[in-house]
């Protein structure tokens, strides 16, 4: 891979390439998805908070949805983040679980806000938004993930 500045005129012509080591970028992915991972377990529980409040009966107030918006917004950026790290990597992988975990944590948000702000509202809609308990079995998933990605990453201790 190859990236060619072109801010300045003594860098044309090729003089200011800079190869990237695919090797050296290798070694850090598993330090990425670490920081990725324990990103998204510190928000975790204001995402708990954003489904449960979604869950709630009567209106959801507008402000559950700016911060759903906020913190559904943050598990997009680190999902296509771990995407981007692990393209190459075969199903069933750790970096593979990671990215999938963060979707998954993305797309519960989500849900969630839609079906407390509907655009239409139904029986069906109004009982899977009152069955909204949290972000479940996948939200512990992700903090025994950031074990593995520690071992993994050769950092034993934790943050």
């Amino acid at each position: 891979m190859r990236f060619r500045w072109r801010s300045s005129p003594a860098h044309r012509g090729g003089q200011g390439d800079v190869a990237l080591d695919p090797a050296a970028a290798r070694s850090l992915r598993p330090v990425t998805l670490l920081e990725l991972v324990r990103r998204a377990i510190a928000l975790q529980a204001e995402a708990h908070e954003v489904i449960v409040a979604c869950g709630r009966p009567g209106e959801t107030p507008w402000a559950v949805a700016r911060r759903g918006r906020r913190v559904a917004g943050e598990y997009a950026r680190l999902q296509g983040w771990a995407q981007d790290l692990c393209e190459d990597e075969a199903p069933g992988s750790l970096p593979r679980r990671v990215a999938e975990l963060l979707t998954y944590h993305t797309e519960m948000l989500d849900l969630s806000l839609k079906l407390a702000f509907p655009r239409y509202r139904s029986e069906r809609l109004e009982a899977r938004r009152r069955a909204l308990t949290g972000l479940g079995e996948p939200a512990r998933v992700l903090r025994e993930t950031e074990v593995e990605l520690r071992l993994w990453a050769g950092d034993p201790g934790s943050s």
